[in-house]
């Protein structure tokens, strides 16, 4: 007679502690959520996570015609540019990269690329015929593979830089690993700020709004700058626009965005020389962040702030005429004699902005914001 087979029960339970063990790691191995495109996930592999289809085809001149060019510009830059006949752009989209790294990776994937970063700006569903892209590197390589990788898409304008010295890196002169170190702090942001300043006028030509994206920024939320071109359309002040940047374990990723507790008597009045540092102690203390701001408001809102960073920026191409650009010192507190204590860079961009009619500084409400990478 044969035996019945039976199972003890703490079998039972070593079985199921085993399967959950297995689903747990294949999860967390292959993350659901959205990543980039090139088989970052289980799903985009097999073919689940494709990248986004552009829409606007039926904008796009059927007897388009493309103008390309190429030159040395006299302070040694490379510049390559293309344009769709019968355009004109009216949306300037910026952005800096230093070289393949500056695009960044999410967690337990493999490394993003430039035709990564294309398909995000596909995502926002802008009519790229209003676009011009202008991009700047210190990489020849990359500067090539950008050149490639539009060759599918109708920008209305492109504008390619390509420096060997500071180009898009903005921070060449120090150690990429390096880069986030306190003490290299006030070099960097100031060379960074530069590089912004020469993209930017550069590229401009009769755009009326400016976006300007970090190279690491891996996904939008829905809409959010359409929202900010419609902001700033509604209304005369909001001349700078940003919105939240995330992480995947963090609220809040960009802490150059913040504003000024204006219950300090000693950030609200003029800093003695004495003072600067302990100025700056105070403001790092008691600012407030944009998930603290945000907090509570609808997608409607526009929420004042005294500074933004540079994740994601609108900024209004009237101001830059107007000569408006990225600090590259501190300019809260200047003298004669010396720099000030705070606002360089990004961080001073609302202050200078605030001195004129329609510089206003603003955050997006609600849901608006973009995600950065998980590691850069």
């Amino acid at each position: 007679m044969a035996s019945r087979i039976r199972f003890a029960p703490n079998r039972l339970v070593l079985t199921s502690i085993a399967s959950f063990l297995v689903l747990f790691v294949l999860f967390h191995s292959f993350e659901p959520r959205k990543r980039a495109w090139s088989c970052k996930t289980l799903s985009s592999c097999l073919g689940g996570n494709h990248p986004p289809t552009y829409k606007h085809w039926d904008g796009v001149p059927l007897d388009m015609v493309i103008g390309q060019t190429e030159k040395t510009l006299n302070d040694g830059t490379i510049l390559y540019t293309q344009h769709i006949m019968n355009t004109n752009p009216d949306i300037l989209f910026l952005v800096l990269a230093r070289d393949e790294h500056s695009w960044s990776q999410d967690f337990r994937s493999t490394r993003r690329t430039v035709y990564d970063f294309l398909d995000l700006v596909v995502s926002t569903n802008l009519d790229l015929t209003r676009v011009t892209l202008g991009f700047m590197t210190s990489s020849r390589d990359e500067f090539e593979t950008m050149k490639k990788a539009l060759v599918p898409l109708p920008f209305g304008r492109v504008a390619l830089y390509y420096r060997e010295n500071d180009g898009g890196g903005a921070a060449s002169q120090i150690a990429y690993e390096d880069r986030h170190l306190p003490e290299v702090q006030r070099k960097r942001r100031a060379l960074i700020a530069s590089a912004r300043n020469y993209l930017m006028l550069r590229s401009l030509q009769d755009e009326s709004h400016v976006i300007w994206v970090d190279a690491d920024i891996v996904e939008f939320s829905p809409g959010v700058l359409q929202a900010m071109i419609a902001q700033s359309e509604k209304r005369v002040d909001a001349g700078i626009i940003t919105a939240l940047c995330k992480q995947t374990i963090t609220p809040n990723y960009d802490k150059n965005a913040w504003t000024v507790n204006r219950k300090v008597p000693l950030l609200m009045n003029p800093v003695a020389d004495a003072d600067m540092e302990k100025a700056a102690d105070q403001l790092v203390e008691t600012r407030t962040y944009l998930d603290e701001i945000v907090k509570g408001t609808t997608n409607d809102d526009l929420l004042p702030v005294d500074s933004v960073g540079g994740t994601i920026l609108y900024m209004k191409a009237g101001l830059i005429r107007q000569g408006i650009d990225f600090p590259t010192n501190y300019v809260v507190g200047t003298t004669w004699s010396h720099e000030g204590w705070v606002g360089i860079e990004s961080e001073g961009i609302c202050y200078v902005a605030s001195h004129l009619d329609g510089g206003g500084c603003f955050v997006l409400g609600g849901s608006h914001h973009v995600r950065h990478a998980d590691w850069s």
